[in-house]
């Protein structure tokens, strides 16, 4: 794998462009126990880990993301839907000019989803290249996950247990408190009101019932799966 940031021009000049790999996250309150760049971490991790796994190219991350329904919540940094989308367009269709034939993006905020999907369309039919979008948490290793956590959600059982394993020292677990609402939708559901109702205390789910252990399991299971994915859609492009 290559590291994109840390190679030199000469070098890069040089290399073979087939598969590039893109973390996108966000800055975003996770209760009070978790650090605000754990959609970036956890995302950062699982795309650095697949790009070792087969032998892709490592792009930096894009940090700030669409975060509307926690922007109340201090530590959050929003980005207005717009800009995301137009500036996440403008990275991949520059990632695609520098003649990757496969972009797999690799997201790490529900906030980000509907926008990411939108610019890499437009990205593909501007470019004539293959992009992947994978919310890592909910497309893959569902059967893991289940099996796992009884309580997942923001900053819940699932997430808290991915960020000690991936980034412990990080994590406050004395701040871990528990929000699990009687209600979850699900269907999209775009309402300030139910968004204050799930998001209370910016925690979705059993953050007290994060474990290390459990976060390994489930990440390695991510990463198989997505890792198989992109080689899949790699070989069909490549016919």
């Amino acid at each position: 794998m290559e590291y994109i940031w840390r190679v030199s021009g000469n070098k890069f000049d040089k290399l073979e462009k087939s598969i590039a790999i893109i973390p996108i996250g966000s800055l975003e309150r996770h209760g009070d126990h978790l650090p605000l760049g754990t959609d970036t971490t956890e995302a950062s991790y699982i795309a650095e880990e697949v790009a070792k796994k087969i032998n892709a190219h490592l792009y930096p991350p894009i940090w700030y993301g669409s975060s509307i329904y926690l922007a109340k919540f201090p530590g959050t940094i929003n980005v207005d839907s717009e800009a995301f989308k137009q500036y996440t367009f403008s990275v991949l269709k520059e990632i695609a000019r520098n003649g990757y034939k496969l972009i797999s993006i690799i997201n790490g905020h529900g906030g980000n989803s509907s926008l990411l999907n939108i610019a890499a369309k437009e990205a593909a039919y501007s470019m004539n290249v293959t992009y992947i979008i994978i919310d890592w948490w909910k497309d893959v290793a569902q059967e893991t996950r289940k099996k796992l956590f009884k309580e997942p959600g923001h900053a819940g059982d699932d997430e808290t247990s991915a960020m000690l394993y991936i980034e412990g020292e990080d994590v406050d677990m004395k701040y871990a408190k528990d929000y699990v609402p009687s209600w979850i939708p699900k269907v999209s559901v775009q309402s300030p009101i139910i968004e204050n109702y799930l998001y209370p205390n910016a925690v979705l789910g059993g953050a007290t019932k994060g474990d290390k252990e459990k976060g390994r399991q489930w990440l390695e299971s991510v990463i198989e799966e997505i890792s198989k994915i992109i080689e899949d859609v790699y070989k069909l492009i490549s016919k």
